[in-house]
């Protein structure tokens, strides 16, 4: 019996290694995402640069296609390492829960909103002159009005506020999950409803997060070790990888299933990333990175707020309209520096400030 439990205690940590590894490169694919040159100079031009058209197949699809599903996958994680005990789920459980919350994501979501808010009133209302009311700025803590897309003011944080919207929803998910055969029935209504584009007009209830942070809701709660892939699956999933996201991204965005190819090709790429990595993990080649992981969340939040004036610095110093290598340059050394500011960030307010460490969020791992 005491050995079942330690074999039981060392695949579950494995299984945690290799999601914890796969925090820091899902960040990072985030912050490429983010890095879209063409689309940004688009916008602070007012028409596209003139570059070939495979410089701007590299900014737009770049990310995609050599990085895994980062949003779905991070939700799965999260939906996972939510639900995932030895103890009973019951109101006790939820409580606790909610109160862990509370300090590792609305302390910190309403923290760096409230930086990217003053940021924005010192660049709109005191530089700009413009006369944007206090309603207006307050809207930046949930769907800025401001800002197109009904995202908060820091942009990328829209992915915490939706997460912490499902966390609360988690109770009820509970019910429909907590038996395998409603569990099922549940998660296929969820997904058509996601491939239909059915979804609850409210900002904060995404199809996506609900989607799949039900999913991982869903492994977690019957013990499913969804990182460990039959060899068969995970070697046909790896083949497929690149080419179903090559065909991917020649479907046009209007296309009815282009939402239904989505999901096929999230799956198949979280599938193959899951094998790989878990695989290499158990060969040895891949260890845990605690270094890394502990920067990923300060990683996430702030490069909302430096990406744009980076880039920006960047392209306008170097006059780098219409000189597409130069632009790629700044598009690859970009998380780069992000990345330095991070650490170098992450170092000074753990060490000289750890109340406002534990505040950002920079305590979190």
């Amino acid at each position: 019996m005491q050995k079942q439990t330690h074999t039981t205690k060392q695949y579950d940590q494995e299984r945690l290694d290799t999601l914890s590894w796969l925090r820091f490169p899902l960040i990072v694919g985030v912050v490429f995402a983010h890095c879209n040159i063409y689309a940004l100079v688009e916008s602070w031009e007012g028409t596209a640069p003139e570059w070939p058209a495979w410089v701007e197949y590299l900014f737009t699809y770049f990310h995609w296609i050599v990085l895994p599903a980062r949003v779905p996958l991070l939700f799965i994680i999260s939906g996972y390492l939510f639900f995932r005990t030895e103890k009973p789920r019951n109101k006790a459980f939820f409580a606790d829960k909610y109160r862990r919350r509370t300090h590792s994501l609305f302390i910190p979501y309403i923290a760096w909103n409230t930086i990217a808010i003053a940021i924005l009133y010192l660049r709109f209302n005191i530089i700009d002159g413009c006369n944007y009311s206090l309603l207006d700025y307050l809207s930046g803590y949930w769907n800025f009005i401001l800002r197109e897309g009904g995202d908060p003011a820091n942009g990328p944080l829209w992915f915490m506020r939706d997460l912490m919207v499902v966390s609360l929803l988690a109770p009820l998910l509970h019910i429909f999950i907590k038996k395998r055969t409603t569990g099922i029935i549940f998660l296929a209504a969820t997904t058509i409803c996601y491939a239909a584009k059915t979804a609850i007009p409210i900002t904060g209830f995404s199809n996506v997060a609900i989607l799949f942070f039900s999913i991982g809701a869903y492994l977690a709660t019957h013990n499913i070790d969804f990182t460990k892939i039959p060899t068969p699956i995970g070697i046909i999933t790896t083949i497929l990888y690149f080419p179903i996201q090559f065909f991917m991204n020649s479907i046009d965005e209007n296309s009815p299933y282009i939402d239904t190819m989505f999901l096929v090709t999230c799956i198949v790429k979280i599938t193959a990333t899951l094998y790989i990595v878990s695989l290499l993990f158990r060969k040895g080649v891949l260890h845990p990175t605690p270094g890394l992981t502990k920067l990923c969340f300060i990683l996430y939040a702030l490069h909302g707020i430096i990406i744009g004036p980076i880039i920006k610095t960047a392209y306008f110093t170097l006059n780098s309209n219409n000189k597409p290598f130069t632009a790629i340059l700044i598009f690859f050394s970009t998380p780069v520096v992000i990345i330095a500011i991070t650490a170098l960030s992450h170092h000074l307010l753990t060490r000289y400030t750890p109340r406002l460490a534990s505040i950002l969020g920079c305590n979190r791992r």
